[in-house]
């Protein structure tokens, strides 16, 4: 089972993450190839850990949720509901520019991350002000289960 700061070291990684793109996906910036180069590595990367992180939410922390009282339960259907529109979004993102990292680094497609990284960012915002503390409230993920911290 998950705990809630390894979700939380998740966030600040793509917190960190999406900082450093947003600084350097801009017009100007990335006409060095340098810098266009370590934006596509990143976006990559970030790509790649979302996908992780909502993974691991769906497998560990939702179906837990869902066999709680109606309190968490309602909260994990919020929660699963606004991630399925994520996630949505998120997909068709990653099919049309970041299936093989092969994309073209411009204002369009500056405009397009900006706007996913938004979203990104607002549901980071949710779980770490709403479903966070009501897990912790609950008890809920605060500790590696002893069977799998001594796998």
């Amino acid at each position: 089972m998950t705990t809630i700061a390894h979700l939380r070291e998740a966030h600040v990684q793509l917190l960190d993450m999406i900082s450093d793109l947003r600084t350097g996906l801009t017009v100007e910036n990335l006409k060095i190839k340098a810098n266009a180069k370590a934006m596509h590595t990143l976006l990559c990367d970030v790509a790649v850990k979302v996908r992780e992180h909502l993974g691991e939410e769906d497998k560990e922390m939702y179906p837990q949720l869902l066999k709680q009282g109606n309190a968490l339960k309602h909260t994990a259907w919020n929660f699963i509901a606004g991630e399925t529109e994520l996630r949505k979004e998120f997909e068709a993102y990653y099919k049309k520019y970041l299936k093989d990292c092969d994309f073209q680094l411009n204002e369009a497609f500056i405009k397009e991350t900006n706007n996913i990284l938004d979203a990104v960012l607002a549901r980071i915002e949710r779980e770490e002000k709403v479903l966070f503390p009501k897990l912790e409230e609950a008890g809920m993920f605060a500790t590696e289960q002893k069977a799998r911290s001594h796998g």
